[in-house]
């Protein structure tokens, strides 16, 4: 039996294959084979062997009978860090010691969206929730990143309605849609939460 070596060629359509199965696996889990098979003019089978392999190598999940079988991205990495609220905290250093070396790996213009959108909405919790504790989690798949921060504050929505005295939260969410809200304007811009959205 002859063994066939990959030529560059196919090596590059192999790999294109399975980027586009990782890109596209999240709108169209259970049709992801015959979406790939179209799209790269090639059989159902051959797509198959670029499914179990993305499984077999942990970036995807699968589930289900050979017919009824769904995909998913596989989380790489998952990590929860509850962080005190204080007069104290810090969040430049909370990210350093903590949400940087999570996302060390990604390009410089990643992580440095990533500071930004964390500082800003962690400094919005320590300055407006009166809470005492956020919650941060941090899930990794093979194309993203989410991050979560969760305060046991009193909601940045209830907080706009009250200090601006509308009749109901969902004006709250016009209002911060505008930009340059703030609640503390000797202290903020407003700026934060904006360009972070």
């Amino acid at each position: 039996m002859e063994i066939k070596k990959a030529t560059p060629g196919t090596r590059e359509r192999g790999r294109a294959i399975r980027c586009f199965i990782l890109g596209q696996v999240d709108s169209n889990p259970d049709t992801i084979a015959q979406l790939t098979a179209a799209h790269f003019g090639i059989s159902r089978q051959a797509v198959n062997k670029h499914l179990h392999r993305l499984v077999r190598e942990g970036l995807l999940t699968a589930e289900g009978t050979t017919r009824n079988r769904r995909y998913a991205l596989a989380v790489l990495d998952e990590e929860s860090i509850r962080i005190p609220l204080t007069s104290t905290t810090a969040e430049d250093l909370i990210w350093r010691e903590k949400i940087a070396p999570l996302l060390s790996d990604l390009p410089q213009r990643a992580k440095e969206i990533w500071q930004y959108g964390f500082t800003e909405m962690l400094n919005n919790a320590i300055d407006h929730s009166s809470g005492t504790i956020v919650y941060v989690s941090v899930e990794r798949t093979a194309l993203s990143v989410k991050m979560n921060l969760r305060d046991n504050g009193e909601g940045i929505f209830r907080k706009i309605q009250r200090e601006l005295n509308l009749l109901d939260e969902r004006h709250s969410v016009l209002e911060l849609a505008k930009g340059k809200l703030t609640t503390d304007p000797d202290h903020h811009t407003g700026e934060g939460i904006f360009f972070t959205s």
